[in-house]
């Protein structure tokens, strides 16, 4: 029975990085949701992401990755008649394949500051990009950014991103006290000072070093919550010896959460007075949007995506700035935190703001796969 159901899959979406929670990864189950939503079998599939020390085994489970990613697009996307949605970047069949729809979440490498790839390799994924038959990326900065640095032609479809489910349900859970406040987030808050949230994977594209800079030169102290996957050793270092690039301390308090449940994640945002980000390269910024739901003032970088998603927050551009900014912050207050209490216990799938709402999404979705291509539910 079963596998029966398994074969009547519409839409196959394929998450080929899988290594835990992230925003790449939870982008697959809001897609699984929404297909849900308005009536279209849907087949989620991971494939686990696979580190190694020795570089011949990297390569080798690359490519076994590439030629097993290549034979489902074969399978369901031209044998089977699916529609497939995938991140997997670069496919050769995805060139040629109608149905199959290549995610692009954002094009930092494509900054030669923050390049994840050699000039060989720019330039393969450049021509990919400017000839996948479908690109579905997921912001409208996005999507003119890809075009703008590949000189595509062929329609570039978008479609924003929102929170899941489970944010949403424990969101719900905390803004009841269902929550014990004997654990190790609520002992690292301290309630007389301002507490500021920061999440984002330790790398230098995400410019945690601006953050460090602008805290060097405030005058107010902080209790400052980072959360990130420890990529750069140099990054994790300065944060650990609370100091900047130049040498230069850092009066404030600084927790460091290499990774954090959902629970205790929406914990921090609860009792946060501000979330920052200096990132100069985003594609969509989820966190971002978390921490709006919750009513925490943003201080974000003065980047096209953030003015596109949230445009009344306080924008900055220097690290001088940003020290102005977060000179501006003051402690959460009882009836700041009550308040937002009584927003969180509200919160649900509709009722998020319009563009992020899943009835919106599952409209638009169902839209673009009408209008671009094709699509005729069986």
């Amino acid at each position: 029975m079963l596998k029966n159901n398994t074969l009547k899959k519409n839409i196959i979406l394929l998450y080929p990085y899988f290594n835990g929670s992230s925003g790449a990864f939870n982008r697959y189950i809001l897609l699984e949701d929404l297909l849900k939503k308005i009536n279209i079998p849907v087949k989620l599939i991971l494939i686990k992401e696979k580190k190694f020390n020795s570089i011949f085994l990297n390569t080798f489970f690359r490519i076994i990755k590439f030629l097993k990613v290549e034979f489902l697009i074969f399978y369901y996307s031209i044998l089977k008649d699916y529609y497939f949605i995938t991140d997997f970047n670069p496919s050769i069949l995805a060139l040629f394949a109608s149905r199959t729809i290549i995610q692009i979440h954002d094009i930092s490498w494509e900054k030669k500051e923050f390049a994840r790839h050699n000039s060989f390799f720019y330039f393969i994924f450049l021509y990919f990009i400017r000839n996948y038959s479908n690109i579905l990326t997921v912001s409208k900065t996005s999507k003119q950014s890809i075009e703008n640095f590949s000189g595509r032609k062929k329609e570039i479809m978008y479609l924003y991103a929102s929170v899941n489910k489970e944010f949403i349900k424990i969101s719900n859970k905390i803004a009841k006290n269902e929550f014990l406040k004997k654990d190790f987030i609520n002992k690292a808050l301290n309630l007389d000072l301002p507490n500021i949230i920061y999440i984002a994977t330790l790398t230098p594209r995400k410019c945690h070093l601006d953050l460090l800079e602008a805290l060097s030169k405030t005058k107010t102290l902080f209790n400052v919550n980072l959360v990130g996957f420890p990529t750069s050793k140099k990054i994790r270092k300065l944060i650990e010896n609370k100091t900047t690039s130049n040498g230069n301390r850092i009066r404030s308090n600084i927790n460091y959460f290499p990774e954090l449940s959902q629970k205790d994640l929406c914990t921090l945002l609860l009792y946060s007075s501000a979330y920052v980000s200096t990132s100069k390269n985003e594609g969509f910024g989820l966190p971002v949007l978390e921490a709006s739901l919750y009513g925490i003032p943003l201080i974000i970088r003065d980047i096209d995506i953030n003015k596109e998603l949230f445009p009344n927050s306080n924008f900055f551009q220097s690290t001088n700035e940003l020290s102005k900014l977060l000179d501006e912050i003051k402690p959460l207050t009882n009836f700041e935190l009550q308040k937002r209490k009584e927003t969180l216990s509200q919160i649900n799938e509709e009722n998020l703001m319009k563009i992020f709402n899943y009835s919106t999404l599952s409209k638009k979705l169902k839209n673009i796969l009408e209008s671009n291509l094709n699509f005729k539910k069986k």
